[in-house]
């Protein structure tokens, strides 16, 4: 009885909460539209090649598009047998648009779910409504949550990452690798997180099997180095059973990794057929060393994790008395970093409509002691995104660092876009052990969309060399 109460309470919450969520998004969405009925900044490529795929002029492709023709296909799949059902002409600014607020309220169910699976103890009514509304929080976050209005590859493509991730947590092992390959296809850069959930889905399987060579494994062992020292005696003792022990090790990860594998090597052979990652435009999108992004994410970070990362603030400090020889090399070793490998993207200075370009113009290139005033913050944000993945496996802590330094580091262009799926895989590894945590994230993020979207309808400006209206967006 007690278990039916709380199911039903769980379900009034969900079905509340996401017709709330449901009603502000589409409201937003058409005050969005109303003010903005032209394509805007990269919708004057996207919205006219999937019109071009609508009306089946498949062999005609904008150059100056970099990405997959994934969205379009996908879009086209939706919205022209809804056409033909209705009898109306929905391929138009609005409905494609219309799609990313649907795969939003997706990633909103998604998110919700991934939680509940990560943290499958919280069966507690108080610890569900806790993961609603970390569904809520992350579904709506800010860099995100602003592109749901607008027709770009980001909503799409971080709804099939974060899908491909449940059905990985699920063991839907081949719906989660077909999954990843049209992640891939609607953005190429989706690769590195399709390497990491796969690489999560190898680590799930060597630890079933040192749980079952080793009876039991403690949650502090999983989570530390020792267990990489458990791992490796236990591969060692299978490697000496003999070939039959073995192969059905191989055999149990070629089972949970093939379609992942099958990915990896498609992706191989397009970029041979392709000659590189970008499909077009290739001139703006080259691949540099850009260790600063890693420094730009942690304050990205301590910003949009301050709810979390302030509990640190105190053990940091005591730290870095503690350790000040190792904080002073730290700190000189950043300064060179920052001195010797800054790259300034052509795009960051030249677009005044991203807030990059003001955070940019006027404020590291103003005051230039900024950039090296900012080190502490930077390393803070790194030593509080350890404390709070430390409850996360240790192949997760090392394959998340890895991955970010990989999806980041060769990217030249500072650009927000960028920081969306690493922050939505570290927040949802994330332990709220709060309610004020909880709520003051949401508070940080509806005050920050209310100020996007305020800003984006009211603050507009003209070009001289163009007629059209100008606006500000991340």
């Amino acid at each position: 009885m007690k278990d039916n109460t709380l199911l039903a309470t769980e379900k009034c919450a969900i079905l509340f909460v996401t017709t709330l969520f449901v009603l502000v998004t589409l409201c937003i969405f058409n005050m969005i539209y109303e003010v903005q009925k032209i394509p805007f900044v990269d919708e004057v490529f996207h919205i006219p090649q999937a019109e071009k795929f609508c009306r089946g002029q498949f062999n005609e492709w904008d150059r100056k598009i970099t990405t997959l023709p994934g969205l379009y296909l996908l879009s086209v799949g939706v919205l022209m047998p809804l056409s033909t059902l209705l009898r109306w002409e929905l391929c138009g600014i609005y409905a494609l648009r219309l799609t990313n607020v649907f795969a939003c309220f997706a990633n909103f169910y998604i998110i919700y779910n991934i939680r509940r699976r990560l943290r499958p103890e919280r069966e507690g009514l108080e610890e569900r409504l806790q993961d609603l509304l970390s569904a809520v929080n992350l579904a709506s976050f800010p860099v995100l949550y602003f592109f749901t209005f607008l027709y770009y590859t980001d909503m799409t493509a971080t709804s099939l990452i974060l899908l491909s991730y449940l059905l990985q947590l699920d063991g839907r092992t081949l719906s989660a690798s077909l999954t990843a390959s049209v992640a891939v296809f609607v953005r190429q850069t989706n690769i590195v997180w399709v390497a990491f959930i796969a690489l999560l889905s190898v680590s799930h399987v060597l630890k079933s099997h040192v749980l079952q060579h080793n009876g039991r494994l403690s949650p502090k062992v999983s989570q530390s180095v020792k267990y990489l020292q458990v791992l490796l005696d236990t591969l060692l003792r299978t490697w000496r059973c003999g070939f039959a022990a073995r192969a059905q090790l191989a055999d149990n990860i070629l089972y949970n990794c093939g379609g992942f594998v099958l990915v990896g090597v498609s992706f191989l052979g397009f970029l041979l057929w392709n000659g590189g990652l970008v499909v077009g435009d290739r001139s703006a999108h080259q691949m540099v060393l850009n260790i600063p992004q890693l420094f730009y994410f942690s304050l990205f970070l301590v910003i949009f994790s301050s709810p979390f990362m302030v509990l640190y603030i105190k053990e940091f400090l005591i730290n870095l008395l503690k350790h000040w020889k190792l904080v002073l090399m730290l700190l000189i070793g950043c300064a060179i970093i920052v001195y010797s490998n800054t790259h300034v993207h052509t795009y960051l200075v030249s677009d005044n409509r991203h807030y990059t370009f003001y955070i940019w113009k006027r404020l590291f290139e103003r005051y230039y002691l900024v950039k090296y005033m900012l080190i502490p913050v930077y390393i803070f944000g790194a030593f509080s995104t350890f404390k709070l993945l430390k409850e996360t496996d240790i192949a997760f802590q090392i394959g998340y660092i890895a991955f970010v330094a990989l999806c980041l580091v060769p990217q030249k262009l500072l650009e927000f876009r960028y920081f969306i799926v690493p922050f939505l895989m570290f927040r949802l590894h994330v332990n709220s052990r709060s309610w004020w945590q909880l709520v003051l994230e949401f508070t940080l993020f509806s005050l920050v969309n209310a100020v996007t979207v305020y800003i984006f309808i009211t603050r507009t400006f003209y070009w001289l060399d163009s007629k059209d209206v100008q606006r500000f967006l991340w």
